[in-house]
């Protein structure tokens, strides 16, 4: 993310100088266009090296899925029983906590107020609502079926919630495992083993080649434990920064694509949401060239986007929407088939929605699979090595011992 300090006016004529959070200058510009601000001037930001390693921990300004979700229902149930937006907005801001999310309700309440439609005054806050989100209400706006649009966004946001927690359960507890296991293993190389280390000398008998490497590394980590530990911090923010960073995301995305059994699980997870969001944007009316835009920004997988960033221009070019995804290396030959039925039926929603219910199925058997491996290989793993630990320390004992007798 860049830091610009920008100095800008709105209609009224009232100046402004803030500094804000980019990925891009371009981007930050289509932000301000969209509220209706206009940019005087730029100045990029330098961070210092104490704010970089605070950006790297901060969490996103933004709202989360579950929080879009949440608001959507609420506002669709409120609209349906008749009550007009800016009241519901209101009711909703009763008593709220201040989280992004309120504050930019509290905005777009204000904004209402004086006018400005409610798919405007989302787009002045870019950071909360998604392009997918605008670009919906839009459609429901200009067809006066806003109640309905905003049902189906609620559907959208649910299946999403839905398959990224299948996804999170496949390896979120693996990873609790390594950690546990790892943390076990540092402990009794730290804290235990040194206890054996004065027995060793007292005993005075040649220790095995296993058993003086790993008396060694205990009396490294014992000595530099606290540098070790600010060295492994540093690394893991300067990791978490570089991948905030569009060059940083899109190499570990295409190292997620040559991992065994995640390649999968990735490509499984961008198609289902590639579908969902495309069935979305149809079903809402709005063109399929124009959702391509956004359902292709919207993509997680940078490595898998960048390859479906030339279908708009396929499209724009006279050719099908199928035949323009079988040009694309690596899309799967049923998506193809589906999407060029779809077209022939003239019924491409229902049946990109069918898709990403395909795809919600492979995620879920992925999902089995992995847990079903990795747990017991963490566990033959620990087993190896607290076996390894064990019998380091105990050989020497049991040697020494033999020869006393």
């Amino acid at each position: 993310m860049k830091k610009i300090r920008v100095r800008y006016a709105d209609d009224k004529g009232h100046t402004s100088e803030e500094v804000f959070e980019t990925r891009s200058a371009e981007e930050m510009r289509r932000a301000f266009i969209a509220r209706g601000y206009y940019i005087l001037s730029e100045q990029a930001v330098e961070d210092s090296f104490i704010d970089k390693i605070r950006a790297a921990f901060k969490a996103s300004s933004g709202a989360s899925v579950k929080e879009l979700n949440e608001f959507t229902k609420l506002i669709r149930t409120l609209l349906k029983s008749g009550m007009p937006v800016t009241d519901a907005i209101e009711v909703l801001l009763d008593g709220a906590e201040d989280t992004p999310m309120n504050s930019a309700l509290r905005q777009i309440h204000a904004d209402i107020g004086e006018g400005v439609s409610l798919s405007r005054a989302m787009g002045r806050h870019p950071d909360v609502f998604p392009d997918i989100y605008i670009k919906t209400v839009v459609a429901g706006e200009k067809a006066g079926a806003l109640e309905n649009i905003l049902k189906r966004l609620s559907e959208y946001f649910t299946n999403s919630i839905a398959i990224r927690r299948k996804v999170i359960a496949a390896l979120i507890y693996p990873a609790i495992l390594l950690t546990v296991s790892s943390l076990a293993v540092i402990y009794m190389v730290v804290a235990v083993v040194p206890e054996f280390a004065s027995l060793f000398k007292s005993l005075d008998i040649p220790l095995p080649m296993i058993t003086s490497i790993l008396l060694t590394t205990s009396e490294f980590l014992g000595e530099y434990f606290w540098l070790i530990f600010s060295v492994v911090v540093l690394m893991l923010a300067s990791l978490v920064a570089f991948a905030r960073k569009p060059e940083g995301r899109d190499k570990i995305d295409t190292f997620k694509l040559k991992l065994p059994l995640i390649k999968e699980l990735e490509k499984n997870f961008a198609f289902s949401q590639f579908s969902r969001t495309m069935a979305t944007m149809i079903a809402g009316g709005i063109p399929i060239l124009e959702s391509l835009h956004v359902v292709i920004d919207s993509l997680e997988n940078r490595n898998i986007a960048a390859r479906f960033s030339v279908l708009p221009d396929l499209l724009e070019k006279g050719m099908g929407f199928g035949k323009a995804l079988k040009t694309i290396p690596g899309t799967p030959q049923i998506m193809v088939r589906v999407v060029n039925v779809g077209e022939e039926s003239g019924n491409l929603g229902e049946m990109l929605e069918n898709l990403a219910d395909h795809y919600d199925d492979e995620i879920t058997e992925l999902t089995d699979t992995i847990t079903a491996l990795i747990e017991p290989i963490l566990f033959l793993g620990m087993a190896l090595v607290v076996g390894t630990l064990v019998v380091a320390m105990l050989y020497p004992v049991l040697t020494a011992a033999s020869k006393i007798n």
